[in-house]
């Protein structure tokens, strides 16, 4: 007998199956944990592995951690455009009487005083600073005028079709073209040897890219430099042994 207002009792098949969604959807989220689990643990070395790792390594001393330190928060600065005096000069004061570390930082005062361009803006600024150096060659300066800057524009594109030119619109030339291949440092080489007024004209423009060389040299050299000093003399070897 039902009486009303109370809940019908659920037969037992409907039980059967709402027990059957319920396991379900318990092993669904433990799937779903354990996925995750992998992922966070993609591309760590094996637990074995790090416990056999930090007890082996050596502490490093505070006099040596310093400068790693100093290294590892001026890095990022040398990837931007901007100025970084600041954090060039925290680096110096932490790598205290550490030569190494000092020369490498010594190399950096200019990008640090006035930013180093990005390769962005670096092949942006070279359609202009090419023009004004092959108006300087003309005799003409940086306010010649529009149908000047057009002349200089068009001898630049006459040569990049092949047609013969003058020996600044050459190293021009092959300096756009090292650029257009991220070949910064064959780029510099190629202008080194103009003089004189194209040369001044381009002054400004090479000047940056010196800033942009000493900066990605001066973060190579200190990336190494961290993961030599702190790293375990035969680590793989030993991660690979701890992993088997």
């Amino acid at each position: 007998m039902i009486i009303e207002g109370e809940p019908t009792p659920a037969s037992p098949a409907e039980a059967r199956g709402w027990g059957d969604f319920a396991a379900l959807a318990l092993a669904g989220i433990a799937c779903l944990m354990a996925g995750i689990a992998l992922l966070l643990a993609h591309g760590r070395a094996a637990p074995a592995a790090e416990a056999l790792l930090l007890a082996a390594r050596p502490p490093i001393a505070r006099e040596a951690a310093l400068p790693l330190v100093g290294a590892e928060l001026l890095l990022p600065h040398l990837a931007r455009p901007a100025p970084f005096p600041r954090a060039l000069a925290l680096a110096q004061a932490l790598a205290g009487g550490d030569l190494e570390v000092l020369r490498i930082l010594a190399s950096l005062g200019p990008a640090a005083a006035e930013g180093a361009p990005q390769a962005r803006q670096l092949l942006e600024g070279f359609e202009a600073a090419a023009d004004l150096a092959l108006l300087a060659e003309m005799g003409l300066g940086a306010d010649a005028g529009w149908l000047a800057r057009r002349a200089a524009a068009t001898m630049r594109l006459g040569a990049s079709l092949g047609s013969a030119g003058t020996p600044v619109l050459a190293a021009l030339e092959l300096a756009g073209g090292h650029l257009a291949r991220g070949e910064w440092l064959a780029a510099e080489q190629s202008l080194s040897g103009l003089s004189g007024a194209p040369a001044a004209a381009l002054a400004p423009w090479r000047a940056g890219l010196a800033r942009r060389l000493a900066a990605d040299r001066a973060a190579a050299q200190l990336a190494a430099l961290v993961l030599a000093r702190s790293a375990l003399p035969g680590e793989p070897a030993l991660l690979a042994e701890a992993a088997r």
